[in-house]
């Protein structure tokens, strides 16, 4: 890569220019080349029609994939897929990444049960999950009689030891109150049961909880679990205490503490469990002086300004009711260094200050980075200290890293800005009405312009949807792709405080002194070997480490891979780490092969040490994402009048009722035991013979005339007398089923209300798979090819979609100006229509509008 003249701009004379053949430069540059090549920085952003979906509903998404610019080239692929908490796969495909965006979409399957869901997407260049998309997604099939609890304690923090309310709410999913409805309640640390007992609620649905949380913790949050009396519907709530465990994070600007020199220090306050928190306390020595008072800006962030001789070790002591007495050692200053703050940033330079610890000169380059790029670069003397003016004019917008470095090409000191070049893209969508007849139609109308109102072309995607299935803090794609892409912190932290404005503000700059990026670590980079370094990541493919029984990575070893399905054999080659890898397997199917390794001569069998696969940190990665997004305890509710206006939209919550079927083990010994089917159906469930037909207790439906179970021999309808199995010798018989659910009854009739007993004999043939009516996916090689959205529906009576109009990608020339056209459907609501874009310059923005549909 080329390297970069001297742009910067000296306001001291302590800078002088050195040679060319002095600079570290050209090496720092190769180095990041060979890096990158082999592990590339790539983000995906997808943007989804909705954040509320029913099972069986289709999620449609449009994603968006960058590197160093947008849009990125390198990865052809991208995986998205569905996870339930528990981090297991539901429901994935791989689709064919397009330039701009890429449309796609996953059918949710009809049988998944109520809950939060979390939606990845990545490519093959990526090794771990936190550098994959991922965004939270609420599936639930909305009955009508499902509860909602509004659940708040009267002290938000909990103090261990003192006595706090609970104060509960209890509605159903239309807004109206459970009156005089009773409740079963826990409080839990972890799995641990602190206590338990009944309450009911007042005429006004209103109940409160009186509780005290004990004085010590087991180290797991402390959780209110309430429950109807069959536990049929659950709630837990998470309850904040001073004694919950907390997490600081402490992040000097530049890197570096230096004795005896000020400097700013960023950090972030999380408790255990990944949530922001606010914090107030105070620095201390160790002889317990007060040197500094530190407090949170916003949840979870904040900045306090020290100065230590380094003879003192310091720490910081909370005294806030939020982790309460808990202290945390501040990183300890270094003799010598250097100190690198930035003092201001705007639209044409960046301003910033170097204090060498020894006060004598030296010889540094600079460099300023976005993503995995070099965008910028420059060697100077500096005298002890200096400020400097780094020029924006080949900067990206966006996130950028300034770093420096000795002249030998040490890491010294790096520092994150955001560089805002008033470069924006204006989107603005205006409906031709405000409010839209079921059935009817209007166009709409998008307009793009840049930060000088001047039409521009670019790509668009489109939503409109019901506002009730739309999340308020569902990411937008210029916060993610410009500010928090590639940060371990995300925007969202921040995001609320700002109203949707990306800025220089002092907060953002907080944000990016208290912050490191993913996946771009100098320390990784300058020491960076291609020999030694395996050719892929280890995000696709099966890796791993060859080692001898003492630990040795063994250079030149053998490495065998024996499929155990088809016996097909794979074979490489270890590195000099003892590293390999077989970048053409799935890791998925790690487990369903053979491994061996011996020396280079094949004589002496060696140990291998297999890497995580990508899906097994998956698995740990979304458990964590979902005890955090339980704890933030976040539930949709419908207000009375869009109950009232849509009721088909909420179906009747079915009963649950015990399985009455044995299980199979069970089953297969009364069956080998029993003379009569007759008697190993009554074990199963007891019942009386009325009429000749089987009546099981508690299920008589007529004085005058009595039904009978419905008896199914081999899914053939049989009638209910029972003189039809008399005959049948349990040895014949595979399985029974037996059921007094309506639901399984009406598999076979809507006549029957009493019970239903399915016989499955050792000899039934196998019956015809039915065809499906449903579209079936068409696939391009192993590329899911996308499904259009349906804009015309074969019953519009029926048409009670909450998305109206998907468009994953719409084109618009110089002129800047689209119109589309949308048609209202039965669902009486306020609707959302969401663009976002990008200008062919490659400036991001989003525009929303708002219309309502009534009769």
């Amino acid at each position: 890569m080329k390297t970069l003249s001297l742009l910067a701009i000296l306001l001291t004379t302590c800078f002088t220019l050195l040679a060319q053949n002095e600079s570290p430069i050209p090496h720092i540059s190769q180095q990041m080349t060979d890096y990158f090549t082999y592990y590339p920085k790539e983000k995906v952003f997808l943007s989804t029609d909705k954040q509320f979906y029913k099972p069986g509903e289709t999620i449609w998404f449009s994603a968006k994939l960058t590197n160093a610019k947008i849009p990125a080239s390198l990865s052809r692929e991208l995986m998205v897929r569905l996870y339930n908490k528990e981090g297991q796969p539901v429901a994935g495909e791989l689709f064919k990444l397009n330039e701009l965006n890429t449309p796609g979409d996953l059918e949710i399957p009809d049988n998944l049960p109520a809950g939060q869901y979390f939606l990845m997407a990545y490519t093959s260049a990526l090794i771990y999950p936190e550098e994959a998309f991922c965004i939270m997604l609420n599936i639930n099939p909305a009955y009508n009689n499902q509860w909602v609890a509004a659940v708040a304690a009267r002290d938000s923090i909990s103090i261990a030891g003192q006595k706090n309310e609970l104060h509960i709410l209890l509605r159903n999913l239309s807004g109206e109150v459970e009156r005089n409805t009773a409740l079963r309640y826990q409080l839990m640390n972890g799995k641990e049961i602190i206590e338990k007992g009944k309450l009911k609620t007042d005429a006004a649905g209103k109940a409160v909880l009186p509780f005290t949380l004990p004085a010590r913790s087991n180290g797991e949050p402390f959780i209110c679990e309430l429950a109807d009396n069959k536990e049929e519907w659950k709630k837990e709530i998470f309850l904040p205490s001073n004694i919950d465990p907390l997490v600081i994070n402490f992040f000097p600007e530049g890197g570096t503490i230096v004795a005896g020199v000020p400097v700013k220090i960023g950090f972030t306050a999380y408790n255990k469990w990944g949530m922001p928190v606010n914090v107030e306390g105070t620095v201390i020595n160790q002889e317990g002086k007060q040197v500094g008072m530190v407090k949170t800006f916003t949840n979870g962030l904040g900045l306090f300004p020290i100065e230590n001789d380094g003879k003192q070790k310091l720490k910081l002591v909370l005294s806030g009711k939020t982790g309460q007495e808990q202290s945390f050692g501040l990183p300890v200053p270094k003799a010598d260094g250097l100190t690198f703050s930035v003092t201001k940033t705007d639209p044409e330079f960046i301003s910033a200050s170097l204090v060498f610890a020894d006060k004598q000169k030296h010889k540094i380059a600079l460099t300023a980075t976005g993503r995995s790029t070099l965008n910028w670069a420059a060697d100077m003397e500096i005298n002890g200290m200096g400020r400097i003016k780094i020029p924006t004019e080949n900067l990206p917008q966006g996130i950028n890293q300034i770093t420096v470095f000795s002249s030998e090409g040490k890491l010294l000191s790096e520092r994150l800005v955001f560089v805002d070049k008033k470069q924006h893209l204006k989107v603005e969508v205006t409906p031709e009405k405000n409010i839209l007849k079921q059935g009817g139609n209007m166009k709409i109308k998008i307009r793009l312009t840049d930060e000088t109102n001047q039409l521009v072309g670019g790509n668009v995607s489109v939503s409109i949807t019901d506002s009730f299935r739309n999340s308020p803090t569902a990411a937008q794609s210029e916060e993610c792709l410009l500010a928090g892409a590639e940060l371990e912190t995300p925007f969202c932290l921040i995001s609320e405080s700002f109203h949707g404005q990306i800025t220089n503000s002092v907060l953002v700059d907080v944000y990016l002194i208290a912050n490191r990026q993913t996946g771009f670590d100098w320390q990784k980079i300058m020491q960076f070997k291609p020999e030694s370094s395996t050719n892929s990541n280890t995000g696709n493919g099966i890796s791993g480490t060859v080692t001898d029984k003492n630990g040795n990575k063994i250079n030149k070893a053998k490495v065998s891979l024996v499929s155990n399905r088809n016996m097909q054999l794979y074979s490489t080659i270890t590195n000099q780490d003892g590293m390999f890898l077989f970048p053409n397997l799935n890791p998925a199917n790690k487990d369903d092969f053979s491994a061996k390794a011996t020396d280079a001569e094949g004589k002496r069998e060696l140990k291998i040490t297999f890497n995580m696969n990508f899906e097994v940190l998956v698995a740990s990665y979304i458990a964590e994402m979902s005890l955090k997004n339980k704890l933030l305890n976040n539930e949709m509710i419908a207000d009375v009048s869009y109950f009232t206006n849509n009721p088909d939209l909420f179906i009747k919550a079915p009963r649950i009722i015990p399985v009455n079927t044995v299980a199979i083990d069970n089953q297969k010994k009364l069956l080998s035991s029993s003379t009569s089917l007759l008697d190993v159906i009554k074990i199963m469930k007891p019942y009386k013979i009325t009429n000749n037909q089987i009546v099981f207790m508690g299920s008589e439906n007529s004085i005058n005339y009595q039904g009978g179970a419905l008896i199914v021999l081999d899914g053939q309808q049989m009638g209910t007398d029972i003189s039809v199995i008399q005959n049948i010798s349990p040895l014949e018989v595979d399985h029974i089923n037996v059921s007094t659910n309506p639901m399984d009854i009406q598999r076979y009739t809507g006549l029957n209300s009493v019970g239903l007993i399915e016989i499955f004999s050792k000899k039934a043939p196998a019956l015809p798979v039915s065809e499906k009516t449903e579209p079936v996916n068409q696939y391009n090689g192993e590329y899911r090819v996308p499904n259009a959205f349906p804009t015309e529906l074969p019953n519009p009576k029926r048409d009670f979609r909450t998305t109206l109009l998907w468009i994953p990608e719409l084109n618009l020339d110089e002129t800047g100006q689209a119109e589309i056209t949308v048609t209202a459907g039965k669902v009486l609501s306020d609707f959302i229509v969401e663009v976002q874009g990008i200008a062919i310059s490659g400036c991001i923005g989003s525009g929303k509008a708002k219309f309502k549909v009534v009769k």
